[in-house]
């Protein structure tokens, strides 16, 4: 399908040097923080007679029902709705994932799990776009927009590696930048375009009708291979999962290193990262409580000491000073590491929300 004429793109492009000769029939879109303006720009420009299923995973709190498949459904012609375990896949139709779950397909059918979290989020999009390329190869698009960290990476070089075509939104332009610009950085990506040309470009590669059933699929088994097989693929290392504390596991998935224990919980280096500094915080809390707690009691003791007669004890005295001390000297410890936290997240102002979407 010849792609001659697409818009520039600030970075490797590889549509732009020559066609990609299957028609796309599946579209995977993730997104994350400031993902609900990017997807409301790109499927404004998606056409009535789309040849492609789309489907979306925005990282949303679980609690709650999300009013994003409403929000799109206003900007543009396409239907959306949310996805519905057992749903077949159908061209010309957007489905959004729902809170709480992950969204994979099998043989043109769209399946939810309530799995392990993966990079802290569920729903999350690298099992989304592993699926889709274990189910249609060079058949599906993936497509990775503005968010914060790195979740969709992994995804989308499985995508790449088995044919497929993989889109960033340019970095420059994001509102949160960091999973852009991680998919460029770890995946030889196909074009990084600027949000006025994803929809387009994703129309031009999909066609105006699809081009064979969408339940043929690539490889069977897909849903299956949306998450790793441990045994057989990692190594134990010596970290320990944030959510469950169970060994963490290192393998290689699609173009990058990741980690996973054996309930299922996954992270990249970075999202490993920030949940251990998350849970270092809660820790640290933990410690300024109890030395605080120690000190009150000391306290207490002290005086219903000195009410009954007693003399005031020396050494308790030091262990109270001892234990506020130390109490203080955490807190200040915390206040130090939250500055850096703050200076390294990837946002548009100093602090860093997640990601919320507006009334419908």
């Amino acid at each position: 399908m010849p792609l001659k004429g697409l818009p520039a793109a600030p970075a490797r492009s590889r549509l732009e040097m020559q066609p990609h000769d299957t028609v796309i029939d599946v579209i995977a879109i993730g997104a994350s923080a400031g993902g609900v303006e990017a997807l409301t720009a790109c499927v404004r420009q998606l056409p009535a007679a789309l040849g492609a299923a789309v489907l979306v995973v925005m990282h949303i709190p679980e609690s709650g029902t999300s009013v994003l498949p409403a929000i799109l459904g206003r900007s543009g012609p396409l239907p959306v709705t949310s996805a519905r375990d057992g749903e077949p896949i159908e061209a010309g139709h957007i489905y959004v994932c729902p809170p709480g779950h992950h969204l994979t397909v099998e043989s043109g059918t769209l399946h939810l799990l309530h799995g392990p979290r993966e990079n802290g989020h569920r729903p999350a999009v690298d099992p989304l776009f592993r699926s889709v390329a274990h189910a249609y190869g060079p058949r599906a698009a993936g497509v990775v927009l503005s968010g914060a960290r790195d979740d969709g990476t992994a995804g989308l070089g499985e995508i790449k590696l088995r044919g497929g075509i993989a889109i960033v939104q340019n970095p420059e332009e994001a509102l949160y930048a960091g999973m852009p610009r991680n998919a460029m950085t770890h995946v030889e990506v196909d074009a990084v375009l600027p949000l006025k040309d994803v929809g387009f470009v994703l129309a031009r590669l999909a066609g105006e009708s699809p081009q064979a059933d969408l339940d043929v699929v690539a490889t069977p088994g897909s849903m299956a291979r949306a998450f790793p097989d441990l045994e057989a693929e990692g190594r134990p290392s010596r970290f320990t999962c944030p959510d469950c504390g169970g060994v963490l596991y290192e393998y290689h998935d699609g173009t990058v290193d990741r980690f996973a224990c054996n309930i299922g919980h996954a992270y990249s280096f970075e999202s490993l990262f920030d949940e251990q500094a998350h849970r270092l915080e809660s820790s640290l809390w933990a410690a300024i409580r109890s030395l605080e707690d120690r000190a009150l009691l000391l306290r207490r003791m002290e005086l219903h000491r000195t009410a009954a007669g007693s003399l005031r004890s020396p050494q308790t005295l030091e262990e109270r000073a001892r234990d506020a001390a130390e109490a203080q000297a955490i807190r200040d410890a915390l206040r130090r590491i939250s500055a850096a936290w703050i200076a390294d997240e990837d946002a548009p102002a100093a602090v860093h929300p997640a990601p919320t979407e507006p009334a419908a």
